[in-house]
């Protein structure tokens, strides 16, 4: 009977994947951080184990940290096309605290933002190649005197660098790589280290424009329907929403979805 179950266990993890890590309040929580090798930077999250992974529902995203001797990096899933929209048009930043505070030291911005002009829309697959073609550079600022300002993303100074892409499922892939060495302080002691993701917010309409749609409405994507896609991870077993949400006329679009984590640096075992 034991081994029965036993077989039963490995054959759901099998086909589903591991289950993600609902993403509760962490006040005060330290989350030791996963010491791992071997992370290509190329916007393919295969290296990446689904049970690496939290879920914060309220951003509809998914995401992991882990380092190795020389760098912290970090991934993030988004299978939700307006969250994806989002993030494309107003910009995200990856974030670092050495004090354990909710606040910056050192700040990655990537992608920095960019309207798409609604009448150069063609099919999903043709909207990101002109996102990819359009997104090159990062802007870096607290880090190390001499590492800071805008750079292209796949040769960055010191070694930071970014990718960004999807995969055969429409999820959108980030991944970073910041070394240790391009921090302006010795993270890898910090008790805890923040590690703050924020996916801003469309700027609010001045009053009397009203709530309209702002160019690059999220749901107004051709081919993907996204208003109308769920707000997990198929197949994979990492997000667990399973709610739709229209990003039109509601006012989360106007607001920065923030995730918050504070770890240990890993060391090798």
């Amino acid at each position: 009977m034991m081994r029965r179950s036993l077989f039963l266990i490995i054959f759901m993890v099998s086909i589903y994947g591991f289950p993600s890590n609902p993403d509760h309040s962490d006040k005060g929580k330290k989350y030791p951080s996963v010491y791992k090798e071997g992370i290509i930077v190329n916007g393919n999250s295969h290296e990446w184990e689904p049970s690496l992974f939290g879920f914060k529902e309220d951003a509809h995203t998914n995401y992991a940290i882990v380092n190795d001797s020389a760098a912290l990096y970090v991934c993030i899933r988004m299978a939700d096309e307006p969250q994806q929209m989002k993030a494309l048009s107003n910009g995200m930043e990856i974030l670092i605290n050495s004090k354990g505070k909710k606040k910056p030291e050192a700040t990655l911005q990537f992608p920095i933002g960019k309207k798409m002009n609604p009448e150069l829309r063609r099919d999903r697959k043709t909207t990101h190649l002109m996102y990819l073609l359009q997104m090159q550079d990062m802007d870096l600022t607290g880090f190390r005197e001499g590492i800071n300002g805008f750079q292209k993303i796949k040769s960055g100074k010191s070694g930071i660098t970014v990718a960004l892409n999807w995969d055969s499922a429409n999820v959108m892939v980030y991944e970073a790589r910041i070394p240790f060495q391009c921090f302006a302080t010795d993270v890898r002691n910090a008790e805890p280290l923040s590690v703050g993701i924020i996916i801003k917010g469309a700027p609010k309409p001045k009053e009397g424009e009203g709530s309209g749609t702002a160019e690059g409405n999220p749901s107004d994507m051709q081919g993907g329907r996204g208003h109308e896609r769920p707000g997990s991870m198929p197949q994979d077993g990492m997000g667990m929403d399973g709610e739709t949400h229209s990003m039109g006329g509601n006012m989360k679009m106007f607001e920065d979805d923030e995730i918050w984590r504070h770890i240990e640096v890993a060391k090798k075992k």
